[in-house]
């Protein structure tokens, strides 16, 4: 059976989405999860509390997402909307997902344009479903993104998808930069992974009660420590919702997932001291490498930071590896579209005893 006859032709033309390092962690718990920017803190109390009860109610299911008035009001009022413009989503990737699909109407005409560099997981999603992609350099830096992408703009362009704050480097694009995208008219979509850990007022969720082209995405798996339990959602305009939902599959979301989502909002001031630490930790350690020779860690405002070795004498991959055999697992970007090769690697801010102690073999290895 030749599969290549039969199956849709975009599936060959994108990679595995190699997670194998997730399993590598699951099976040796000795080493210290640095790679994938999940929390190293547990779920509060209530929230694992709000897990665990909902196994109690698991031979029903959950209220479908698109009704969940619960959830989305919560979720609204904490993103300053309406509960109208709140879609849910098995984590924001999902969300992003039925994004993807909605808006494209001709596979392969239909543009998209995306910074670089940015999150690698959109860009095999999105050559699945059929997008012509274009990609707006930040060599100039994020407060000339706006330039970059509006001459990247024609008339096939439907949307322009950018992480704020940007993964992987951590920064955030200036305000301005986004208004002079939105008045394109085009669609701008947010993705507010890491809002949780940025500074206040860096969130435009508000926005979209001024902007319909405007779409944010939000998810539990960052500063609220639920990465496992894969809740994510979409604010938008209420067309843009309802359509959402309707090209989603029924019940996406699970009801842990929807428990757990309720709790964290019902202890928001617990979870703003978790924020807090994962910011401390993360400046600290952000001052920590500025002081090791040759290193040059990007500021941040997400629960990572990028590291530049060029002036160390070490490459990017020997780091990553080095810290590995220290028990660390860090992310290489020796290879990443828009940096200069094997050159820069990634930390996610872990606990603060680790930190320390990722500092302290960094000294000795450089």
């Amino acid at each position: 059976m030749n599969l290549k006859e039969i199956l849709n032709p975009r599936i060959f033309e994108i990679p595995d989405y190699d997670q194998a390092h997730v399993t590598k962690c699951w099976q040796d718990p000795v080493i210290r999860r640095q790679m994938s920017n999940e929390s190293n803190y547990a779920p509060i109390e209530a929230v694992q509390k709000a897990i665990c009860e909902a196994a109690k109610d698991a031979n029903y299911y959950a209220e479908d997402p698109s009704y969940a008035l619960s959830l989305r009001e919560k979720l609204a009022a904490y993103a300053s909307v309406k509960a109208e413009n709140v879609a849910l989503g098995n984590g924001s990737i999902e969300v992003l997902d039925l994004i993807f699909q909605i808006f494209m109407a001709d596979p392969g005409v239909d543009e998209a344009i995306l910074l670089q560099p940015d999150y690698s997981a959109y860009v095999p999603r999105m050559t699945y479903f059929g997008w012509k992609i274009k990609f707006a350099n930040l060599s100039e830096g994020l407060d000339k993104a706006a330039d970059q992408v509006l001459e990247s703009i024609s008339d096939k362009t439907k949307f322009v998808l950018l992480s704020r704050p940007n993964n992987p480097m951590g920064s955030v694009m200036p305000e301005e930069e986004i208004r002079r995208m939105l008045e394109t008219g085009k669609i701008i979509i947010v993705d507010e992974a890491y809002i949780e850990i940025s500074d206040e007022g860096t969130s435009v969720s508000d926005w979209i009660n001024k902007y319909e082209n405007l779409i944010v995405l939000r998810t539990f798996s960052k500063g609220f420590c639920l990465a496992g339990i894969r809740l994510g959602y979409m604010l938008a305009d209420s067309e843009i919702v309802r359509l959402v939902n309707r090209s989603r599959h029924i019940f996406n979301v699970n009801l842990a997932a929807m428990r757990a989502g309720e709790a964290a909002m019902d202890h928001l001031a617990e979870y703003r001291k978790v924020f807090k630490k994962m910011a401390n930790t993360r400046d600290w350690l952000v001052d920590e490498l500025s002081k090791i020779k040759g290193f040059m860690p990007i500021p941040s405002q997400a629960n990572f930071v990028m590291v530049d070795v060029k002036g160390s004498g070490k490459t990017a991959t020997e780091c990553v590896n080095f810290l590995l055999e220290k028990n660390f697992f860090v992310r290489s970007f020796a290879k990443k579209a828009g940096l200069e090769p094997d050159t820069h690697f990634r930390i996610s801010v872990g606990l603060p005893n680790d930190m320390e102690e990722l500092i302290e073999d960094l000294k000795a290895f450089i």
